[in-house]
């Protein structure tokens, strides 16, 4: 069998690594237009940090992370710089990757033709047609640096080298603000806007409970209550959260000192985290969090103005965010961060789309074509869900897990609930899951659950639903039930016999809420 693998950054590493885990090294070729294996995340400014931690974003199958807290908040937990092209460039190596990837070759079209999948692929102008019995697209989505309408500023190509200019970012996801965030620096010179078009919901870094960053507090007993709980209670602990910071940090103390706050800023900081918290509420508070929280200390220090969407196409006047007044603003140049795309359509003539693939990564009707790295998490990393996608697609492939019987018509069902689990998203473009919940129901396709029963012991499977939430913690080959027990469980004792008795009452809760529903 001959099996394709376009991409080699997170998703197609991972990918690779299990094709070869199941297939010999002469059935399989990747394909990476750049020259490296680092990824579009591998080589970040020196000051970049990740929002989500080493721990939680490492692969199952290379594991280098503990879930402990260093002494200070310097964000040594999380990826820093060019860590994780780093991280991966030593995965390459360790699995001995590279041998299959063919640099420099870039995908320009894909169709099933017969009986085999048929490639264009392209290397420094020159095209070629490759025929293969199995491909896995592993590319992931498509930053959309260009606005669809027409406008008269400029569209900045390189936004990390703006300087001495009045700058607009448009976009409220973690890349839009992080760039936002670091053009704002006093060095640069710049008078910089975010252009939003509705509130975020902002999840801190580290969390005022005992100062550990916000992975660690996300354990399986928390995430074991109904979507509906879930969002009940986290939209008002939020709430609670940034009204009453420093009432949390000295309920559930740390090691870590507070650095003298600027009291001004620090109020503008909180008025602006609730207006935004507000803002995100009708449908959007519970689709996407913001770790990148650094950029409100830019907002509380007045280097970073949120502003509203702009009057017309020409990008010159702007509502203001409470669309209360118009703003001229005239930036020199623009930064366009609003969110990603799947280039699928394109490279298909309109064939492949990410409706067709079941679980969002099997292909329903298409033989042998997967989609590694396409899903985007409410709240998590891409990697770790990447590597689950790439277990279980390789899996099917080598026939080790069936699919249902009826699929095109599963498939269609499902994609139906999604999208009306998710009317705030345009689902042509991303996938949205949550990353455990999605993780888990992979995980149950493969049997890696960790249940009671496959644990084998009480203390253990505690430990596995009190420790932070991770990947890592599935029942496959690479599990390590010793490295469990050493886990740090960071969650207050108060705060997990809270939880408790709340999944206690869950399901009676449930049962009047059904009952009312029936009575009406």
């Amino acid at each position: 069998m001959k099996i394709a693998v376009i991409g080699a950054g997170s998703s197609g590493l991972v990918t690779l690594k299990y094709l070869l885990d199941n297939y010999p090294v002469k059935d399989i070729v990747c394909f990476e237009k750049s020259y490296s294996v680092r990824g579009c995340w591998g080589d970040q400014r020196p000051e970049f940090v990740s929002t989500t931690t080493k721990y939680t974003t490492q692969f199952s199958c290379f594991r280098k992370w503990l879930p402990d807290v260093m002494p200070e908040q310097n964000f040594e937990e999380f990826f820093r710089g060019a860590e994780f092209g780093d991280y991966l460039e030593e995965f390459a190596e360790h699995f001995k990757l590279e041998e299959c990837i063919r640099f420099g070759v870039e995908l320009r079209h894909l169709e099933w033709s017969g009986d085999k999948w048929e490639l264009l692929l392209a290397k420094n102008g020159n095209e070629e047609y490759l025929e293969f019995d199995a491909v896995f697209l592993c590319t992931g989505l498509v930053n959309q640096k260009i606005p669809s309408g027409s406008t008269a500023i400029p569209i900045a190509e390189e936004p990390e080298t703006i300087r001495d200019s009045t700058v607009v970012v448009m976009g409220g996801g973690e890349s839009a603000v992080d760039i936002a965030n670091h053009l704002a620096k006093p060095e640069y010179n710049n008078t910089t806007y975010l252009s939003l078009r509705s509130g975020i919901r902002v999840s801190p870094r580290y969390h005022p409970i005992r100062g550990v960053p916000s992975d660690f507090l996300r354990n399986r007993l928390l995430l074991s209550f109904s979507k509906g709980a879930r969002n009940w209670v986290g939209e008002r602990f939020v709430t609670f959260r940034i009204r009453f910071n420093r009432l949390l940090a000295r309920w559930f103390t740390h090691q870590h000192k507070s650095a003298d706050a600027d009291e001004q800023a620090q109020a503008l900081r909180r008025e602006w985290d609730l207006k935004l918290k507000a803002r995100a509420n009708d449908g959007l508070f519970n689709v996407f969090h913001n770790k990148s929280d650094d950029f409100l200390e830019a907002v509380g220090g007045k280097r970073l103005h949120i502003i509203g969407t702009p009057v017309d196409e020409q990008g010159s006047e702007y509502y203001d965010f409470d669309r209360s007044k118009t703003l001229r603003i005239a930036p020199d140049v623009l930064v366009w961060s609003a969110g990603y795309r799947s280039n699928l359509a394109e490279l298909s003539s309109d064939n492949i789309h990410l409706k067709d693939f079941y679980l969002g990564c099997v292909h329903a009707s298409m033989p042998n074509l997967f989609l590694v790295g396409f899903a985007r998490p409410i709240i998590g990393n891409i990697p770790s869900i990447s590597e689950m996608q790439a277990r279980f697609a390789v899996g099917v492939l080598a026939g080790k897990y069936a699919l249902p019987k009826d699929l095109n018509k599963k498939q269609a069902t499902a994609w139906k609930l999604l999208c009306a689990k998710y009317p705030a998203i345009n689902t042509e473009n991303v996938y949205p899951v949550e990353q455990y919940p999605y993780c888990d129901i992979l995980a149950q396709k493969m049997n890696i659950l960790p249940t009671l029963g496959k644990v084998k012991s009480l203390r253990t499977w505690l430990k596995l639903m009190l420790a932070p939430a991770s990947t890592t913690h599935y029942i496959d080959e690479y599990f390590d039930q010793q490295a469990i027990e050493y886990q740090n469980i960071h969650t207050p004792f108060v705060i997990v016999a809270l939880l408790a008795m709340m999944r206690l009452f869950e399901y009676p809760f449930r049962i009047i809420v059904s009952m009312r529903h029936k009575g009406r």
